[in-house]
């Protein structure tokens, strides 16, 4: 009898290590988020530099932070100064490489546009670092020129990066 429970618990044991083994292999892909640039022409008197610089460095670090807390991707934020060093024209091929060499099998590039006070837009997209071809493109209009406002539209990115991913049945 205790031969009998001993292989049944062994057994277990084996199948729980097995299953474990094949989900460690389905490893999520890997995002590089590019930092996020800004472009302003909503025409204020008032220098908002330094705000919008923490925003956009809130926003990616927030975006790679929640896109790998969802579990579907591992994401981690491709620092300005690498990006600075090894592609200083900003040329898409060498940004796609830069991606790579980092490990990253996606690269996210976003631009937030402020058109008005009140009115902001993102142009959001993830792209396949060996193709360059778009896997996700939104652009995503927002309300505000707050600190709230830009985390209602990360969270808001996030949830749409997660289900169209979802949608394509991955």
């Amino acid at each position: 009898m205790w031969s009998r429970l001993r292989s049944g618990a062994l057994g277990l044991l084996l199948g729980a290590a097995a299953a474990l083994d094949g989900h460690a292999a389905e490893t999520p892909p890997t995002i590089a988020v590019l930092p996020i640039k800004l472009l302003d022409t909503s025409g204020e008197p008032t220098d908002q530099a330094p705000q919008h610089g923490v925003r956009l460095a809130r926003m990616a670090d927030d975006l790679a932070a929640d896109l790998t807390r969802t579990g579907r991707y591992r994401a981690t934020v491709l620092p300005a100064a690498v990006l600075e060093r090894d592609c200083p024209t900003g040329k898409a091929a060498c940004l796609l490489e830069a991606a790579r060499r980092q490990g990253a099998a996606l690269v996210f590039v976003g631009v937030v546009h402020k058109s008005s006070t009140l009115i902001l837009q993102i142009w959001a997209r993830l792209a396949d670092v060996h193709t360059g071809w778009d896997v996700f493109s939104r652009d995503l209009n927002f309300r505000g020129d707050t600190d709230e406002a830009w985390q209602r539209a990360e969270t808001f990115l996030v949830a749409q990066m997660r289900d169209t991913d979802r949608s394509r049945g991955d």
